[in-house]
């Protein structure tokens, strides 16, 4: 006994809708993990990490960049810790994260 054609249709209909549901819930993921729906041409985020130090168990430094200026920030179970201004945007995170430990902490 042959399928009938209207059963066939409707599994191939049934599937497109499948995986078209699929690759569109695939793709909103893709994009909320990637920033977003940003219009082309919009100015990029004004506020990027753009490096990261594990310094211990849920604990880590940050060097931050917010409207190009470069902030080292302490990340902890707390929360936030701003350390200090970088002076250079080129400088070497060695000799920040040295100066940094040798001021006295934020109150």
């Amino acid at each position: 006994m042959a399928p009938d054609t209207a059963s066939i249709v409707s599994t191939l209909v049934s599937l497109l809708v499948i995986f078209g549901a699929l690759g569109a819930v695939a793709f909103v993921l893709g994009k909320l993990r990637n920033g977003g729906w940003s219009r082309p041409g919009a100015a990029p985020a004004r506020i990027q990490i753009i490096a990261s130090r594990s310094i211990g168990w849920q604990s880590a430094l940050l060097i931050v960049e917010a409207d190009g200026q470069r902030f080292l920030v302490g990340s902890g179970r707390a929360g936030l810790t701003p350390i200090g201004a970088l002076a250079d945007r080129h400088g070497d995170f060695a000799a920040a994260l040295n100066a940094a430990s040798q001021s006295p902490p934020a109150p």
